[in-house]
């Protein structure tokens, strides 16, 4: 019997790396030419890397529950064990990384490895569906248009070397026991984890829970999981399922952005042309400096002004395609469909296929209960009230997102550095979950409101405001207390929402 070697440090080459993901039942010619392995031999192309260390032997807890749930009761011999491979933007030998190993080299050489570590692959020992759990780092930041915000720290210890990389984990689709949509929750279970500390199950244990909602078909193997049952494993994990239809009065994008600003993963499902439905995990979005698309909704909605119009591209977790791939956000004529995506699904010609966004599935907090949706109707009455008194409408934009109270304190101890609401805005008590509802002029923030996400969905959720600009609250305050609106801004924005304005317009506002 052939001895295996415990590790083996190799050259980053196409050759090595589909050999590396290789095995005795799927040669190096079969990985090459499978899809999510070409993306991610091309990604880790674009992030330079230049070593490849092979860890054999290897124990993954999530093959392990899949291999415990299927296929140690297959009669072909499928081993538990896998193998890891670890990628280093620096180039070194054997006797470089061995010394590393017996901690005979300087401390700038152990740095370098440290600060040189781009993630690693699990390789499982299956005839396909070979990229098991893969965690990688994401692309730089473009001078901040890249924003890779839905990341956890991973560890990985390489034979007593700590190595760490900010990343969300990823894997390839096995359709034995993991479609698309249960590899989505899992992926976006990772952070959520992070987040709520909830807890995260294995791809194995998701299919059978979502299961449990009731099916027309056998859980193992998994031919996909329906919305119903990505909500029930949703929900068996100690989170709530806010499922958003996409229709066309919904701004899907802004949506999407309000829940990645708090780190929180958004599964998408949607039905990509000639192919059929499809689940995938956004972890990023790229946000550019003028309008990508003209709206958000179809013709004959209305909509305030978003962040989301300037979103062009999200970044996703696609079990078919790899981690962190591209999907560009594309205006539509439809009124029905007022944006759609494309990516990385082409034909066989290479034309790129349309993916029309279906819905959104949302694994939130069970005391986050006012949603998006019920922010933007409050935001819809706010802004018809200050399009009568403001110009340059086109110049406005909303900064609406979900944030925890500790992180909104973070944001605004620089930004409100050195003004007098500084401290009393810091020192007072916040809700846990809250909507910050900035708007911008010109990219300038001119009032920030703030609303309780974890109040009654049907009650006034404004509980704060912050005015930056004093000729904007002054022409506010004359407007909400002029006698003659009275009746039709109670009509507008509710009688609670009217009082909260005129009581918050009065005071100071925070010099700019």
């Amino acid at each position: 019997m052939r001895q295996v070697p415990c590790y083996e440090v190799l050259s980053f080459t196409c050759e090595s790396f589909f050999t590396a993901l290789s095995s005795d039942i799927c040669c190096p010619g079969e990985t090459s030419a499978n899809n999510v392995a070409q993306y991610i031999w091309r990604y880790l192309e674009q992030l330079e890397a230049k070593t490849v260390i092979i860890e054999y032997t290897y124990t993954d807890g999530d093959f392990l529950e899949d291999h415990a749930s299927y296929y140690v009761r297959c009669f072909n011999d499928y081993r538990r064990h896998c193998k890891r491979l670890h990628f280093f933007r620096d180039s070194f030998d054997e006797a470089h990384f061995s010394r590393l190993i017996l901690r005979d080299s300087t401390d700038d050489e152990l740095e370098a490895l440290v600060k040189g570590y781009l993630g690693f692959i699990v390789v499982r020992p299956l005839p396909k569906a070979v990229i098991g759990r893969t965690v990688l780092a994401s692309y730089p930041s473009d001078n901040g248009r890249r924003n890779y915000t839905s990341l956890r720290v991973y560890r990985a210890n390489l034979f007593g070397l700590d190595l760490s990389i900010e990343s969300l984990a990823f894997q390839e689709q096995d359709t034995v026991l993991a479609a698309c949509a249960t590899v989505a929750l899992w992926s976006a279970f990772h952070k959520a984890s992070d987040l709520f500390g909830t807890f995260s199950p294995r791809p194995a244990e998701i299919t059978k829970v979502a299961n449990g909602a009731g099916s027309t078909s056998r859980a193992i193997p998994s031919h996909g999981l329906t919305p119903l049952q990505m909500a029930h494993a949703v929900r068996s994990v100690g989170l709530e399922p806010e499922v958003i239809a996409a229709n066309p009065a919904v701004p899907l994008v802004s949506v999407i952005y309000s829940h990645l600003k708090l780190g929180l993963p958004v599964v998408l499902g949607v039905d990509i042309e000639s192919q059929g439905l499809h689940a995938l995990t956004i972890a990023g979005y790229s946000m550019i400096t003028s309008q990508a698309i003209g709206s958000e909704v179809g013709h004959g909605y209305s909509s305030p002004p978003f962040s989301g119009l300037r979103i062009n591209e999200f970044y996703a977790h696609d079990d078919q395609i790899g981690p962190f791939s591209r999907l560009r956000v594309i205006p539509s004529s439809s009124s029905e469909c007022p944006v759609y995506f494309t990516g990385s699904w082409k034909d066989p010609s290479g034309k790129e296929l349309v993916m029309t966004p279906q819905f959104l599935l949302i694994p939130v907090y069970n005391k986050i209960r006012v949603t998006f949706v019920d922010m933007q109707g409050w935001i819809q009455r706010l802004w018809e009230v200050l399009t009568c008194v403001i110009v340059d409408h086109a110049n406005y934009e909303w900064d609406t997102y979900l944030v925890a109270s500790n992180g909104l304190k973070t944001e605004f101890a620089m930004e409100l550095k050195g003004h007098p609401a500084q401290q009393s805005f810091l020192t007072r008590h916040h809700p846990r979950f809250i909507w910050r509802n900035s708007l911008r002029y010109n990219g300038k923030v001119v009032l920030d409101l703030f609303a309780d996400a974890t109040d009654m969905q049907h009650s006034m959720p404004f509980y704060d405001v912050l005015w930056y600009n004093s000729g904007l609250q002054s022409l506010v305050a004359q407007l909400v207390t002029a006698p003659q609106l009275s009746i039709q801004l109670n009509q507008m924005l509710t009688i609670r929402f009217l009082e909260f304005l005129r009581s918050t317009s009065q005071g100071a506002s925070i010099p700019a």
